[in-house]
């Protein structure tokens, strides 16, 4: 794909990303070796990020040394040090839920990077007791995401939110109400 600020051919930190995701899942993958393009998530524009994050006063106003590398949205160089210190995070949950703590896993559903599949698939692979089936929760009378429940778990979708939802959003703190004020139910229709 090419687009501006998209993710460059051939870039193994986003290949790394991939088996990190699908780690436990087995299929194979057909790659073509001319063309790596079919590797590229369709655009994620980091132009903006890039242009601001490497201007000399920001670089300064945040301390970072002139020896410090450009940012970049994917680098390959932080990407081949990363060392992942837990392959996954199904103990901790069991170990949080086992202590009887309510827990939420939630995403918007326009992520494309950490997408809501992902988590939602992993919710289910800690094999709790479906306790309220998928559903939609709203906001102002219309659906603001969607969720499921298993026991003291909950996952959770916020409609039209991406990566890093704004904490401004209403339907955030809709949610959060929800979550942290009422005992029986996270998401009741109004």
């Amino acid at each position: 794909m090419d687009c501006a600020g998209g993710i460059h051919k051939n870039n193994m930190r986003f290949l790394k990303d991939l088996q990190n995701i699908f780690q436990f899942y087995q299929f194979e993958v057909v790659e073509d070796s001319d063309d790596s393009s079919n590797l590229v998530p369709p655009c994620i524009n980091g132009t903006a990020q890039n242009a601001w994050l490497n201007r000399a006063d920001v670089r300064k106003a945040l301390h970072i040394p002139q020896i410090v590398p450009a940012w970049d949205i994917c680098s390959d160089v932080v990407g081949e040090k990363y060392h992942r210190v837990y392959p996954t995070m199904h103990d901790f949950y069991m170990k949080l839920l086992s202590k009887g703590l309510r827990v939420l896993v939630y995403n918007g559903d326009t992520d494309m990077a950490c997408n809501f599949l992902g988590d939602n698939w992993f919710v289910q692979s800690l094999n709790q007791k479906k306790t309220r089936d998928y559903q939609p929760w709203t906001y102002n009378k219309q659906i603001a995401g969607f969720y499921e429940q298993y026991g003291n778990l909950t996952f959770l979708t916020v409609k039209v939110v991406g990566d890093v939802p704004h904490p401004d959003n209403e339907k955030l703190a809709q949610m959060w109400d929800l979550l942290l004020h009422r005992k029986n139910t996270i998401c009741p229709k109004y």
